[in-house]
């Protein structure tokens, strides 16, 4: 009887306390498939991108502004995952990175489809 107590118990405090059942996987790990290269991709689902500010150290970074990738455009990407940025973006014209800027989109599990691979 006190077992079972417990348990209610731990399941409640969890509930309560913001924690994720033990069965559920790591929410980012679709993400980690992108790490190796660049990928050329359509934009499915409209996404926010931050500009960001390379400061003299990683964690001075700050975001300066804000665009939008609307659904049908075309931009490379890849998964970086630290330091301000999680998903960086190259394009020929608006998202050209250079050594002041860099561009990180906030992109979501199916809101972009691969076109091609390049490293």
């Amino acid at each position: 009887m006190k077992l079972r107590k417990f348990g209610v118990l731990l399941a409640v405090v969890s509930l309560f306390a913001g924690l994720a059942p033990a069965t559920v996987g790591n929410a980012s790990s679709w993400q980690e498939h992108y790490r190796s290269g660049w990928y050329k991709v359509r934009v499915k689902k409209t996404t926010k991108v931050d500009k960001i500010k390379y400061g003299p150290a990683a964690y001075q970074n700050k975001i300066v502004g804000h665009a939008t990738l609307h659904k049908g455009a075309v931009v490379k990407t890849g998964y970086y995952g630290r330091e301000g940025f999680k998903w960086l973006l190259t394009s020929a014209h608006k998202y050209k990175a250079h050594k002041g800027y860099g561009y990180s989109a906030h992109f979501k599990k199916g809101s972009f489809k691969v076109l091609s691979r390049t490293n």
